[in-house]
């Protein structure tokens, strides 16, 4: 098994608690409303949403399961693994995902995120293919920045 990293750094003009609380805590009510051509329903089908809970998304053109392995709302800090789904290549046993919310001076927040692929065997992942991931995770952030800016009662 091979183990490939991936870091990136995104600045977000949405405050670290607001944006934790729309992404983690209350996923499963912003991410349809967020990314509806893509996420259809997000649940939890084991657990109380804490560490140890798995969480499934209803894609619309697969599923995919998320284990939760922190979750420190004070800190504004989530690691969970991709486990299981369509969107898992047939080469990768799990991805690793941690996510932290910096606060920063203007209001806003710095999202610092850290992907883990663990390969099957001696499989190797091209810059290219993690950079998709880096994309893709960078676009959920952006969309439910929107979500947030078109509503803004939301809290």
């Amino acid at each position: 098994m091979g183990i490939f990293t991936s870091e990136s750094e995104q600045v977000s003009p949405v405050g670290a608690a607001r944006l934790f609380k729309a992404i983690v805590l209350d996923y499963s009510n912003v991410w349809p409303k967020a990314l509806p051509g893509f996420i259809q329903s997000a649940e939890i089908i084991e657990g109380d949403g804490g560490s140890g809970s798995i969480k499934k998304l209803t894609l619309a053109d697969g599923y995919v399961k998320h284990k939760v392995e922190a979750l420190d709302a004070e800190n504004f800090v989530y690691h969970y693994s991709i486990i299981e789904g369509t969107v898992l290549p047939e080469n990768v046993e799990k991805i690793s995902n941690e996510y932290k919310l910096v606060p920063n001076a203007d209001g806003g927040c710095i999202v610092k995120s850290i992907s883990k692929y663990y390969t099957k065997g001696d499989e190797q992942l091209t810059q290219e293919f993690l950079n998709v991931g880096k994309e893709k995770s960078a676009s959920f952030t952006k969309a439910v920045e929107a979500y947030i800016f078109a509503n803004p009662d939301y809290n």
